[in-house]
């Protein structure tokens, strides 16, 4: 049996005997299916000796095929006391930030961040600075972005903290994961309260919005953000037919905020410590935080099974979603 693994960086022209097979495109990355016999470490080793260091980090792996992982019990057990992001916000002396240390050698770094692509933040320096403390073997990240910049503000213009995990797990090429589920599978966790329309107006609207405020963009800039971002989400099987062009949306936005558009939906609207009773979003907020109690469940689990001697992990995330999963990662770390 084969993994499929998918790697950003530059292998050496020839895999290691017995490692697996792969294709390398015209700029040198490569695609390559590995036999699941082969450890990370393993890979590595060899890529080191056989040919040039990787330059670019491991990104996607499985976490399957780890030597003695956390036990499921324990994990499915630890896993109640998961509390939603609008209970953990009750708590004033909540942390953003863990430092959770197990057994052999187990260690996980969680930094709570403040989303911003402004490389002179002082978030950043405190995050690499964490990581030359921790040296770690493996890495997560939020968002589902692949990019890797050659410098660190190359990284963090393009990418934010993302960004940034990724170049710093280049450097010393550790394996680097998303903490982020599919959309397939976010769709899916949402459907049984929420209509697909409901879903794909949420989905699309926040995206815009997102983009809006980060990159501060009038309205004239918007449509074609809203026409590449309707094209993105359709490409999701639930979501295909849904809305089905520009017209039907907007018609569909209107039927749902009459004398909206959804260029000018207010930031608040997706905000998940709100409901959209207190906003009147309608459904946005009462989405995002369907959404993000998923997504904190996602998290805790990849976190959680990632724990086996040995290993030192560093993960960032949004900082409102570290004390929704900070007494269930203790229980599992611990």
């Amino acid at each position: 049996m084969e993994e499929s693994l998918l790697y950003w960086g530059r292998l050496p022209a020839k895999l290691p005997e017995n490692c697996g097979s792969g294709k390398t495109d015209r700029k040198g990355f490569m695609r390559a299916s590995l036999n699941s016999s082969w450890t990370v470490e393993q890979l590595f080793q060899e890529a080191r000796m056989k040919g040039p260091r990787l330059v670019v980090a491991l990104l996607l792996m499985p976490t399957t095929g780890f030597e003695q992982p956390a036990s499921t019990d324990q994990v499915a057990r630890c896993e109640s006391l998961i509390t939603s992001q609008q209970q953990a916000a009750a708590n004033p002396a909540r942390e953003f930030s863990l430092d959770l240390r197990g057994d052999e050698g187990v260690r996980l770094r969680y930094f709570g961040v403040r989303h911003t692509f402004d490389p002179d933040d002082p978030q950043y320096a405190t995050m690499q600075s964490i990581w030359q403390e921790l040296r770690p073997t493996e890495a997560f990240f939020e968002g589902t972005g692949n990019f890797v910049g050659d410098t660190v503000t190359a990284a963090l213009q393009r990418s934010g903290e993302p960004g940034l995990v990724r170049h710093l797990a280049s450097l010393t090429a550790i394996p680097v994961h998303s903490l982020e589920p599919t959309r397939a599978a976010e769709v899916e966790s949402l459907l049984p309260r929420f209509t697909a329309e409901q879903i794909l107006l949420f989905l699309v609207t926040r995206a815009v919005v997102q983009e809006r405020d980060r990159r501060n963009l009038t309205a004239p800039a918007l449509e074609p953000l809203l026409i590449r971002f309707l094209a993105l989400e359709h490409a999701t099987p639930q979501l295909v037919g849904v809305l089905p062009d520009l017209q039907a949306f907007r018609t569909a936005y209107t039927r749902s905020f009459p004398g909206m558009v959804p260029e000018l939906a207010p930031a608040r609207w997706f905000d998940p410590l709100h409901n959209s009773a207190e906003t009147g979003s309608q459904f946005h907020n009462d989405i995002d935080r369907a959404l993000s109690a998923f997504r904190d469940v996602y998290m805790y689990r990849l976190l959680a099974r990632a724990r086996r001697p040995g290993v030192r992990i560093f993960a960032e995330v949004g900082r409102d979603h570290i004390p929704a999963q900070a007494a269930a990662l203790r229980c599992a770390f611990n």
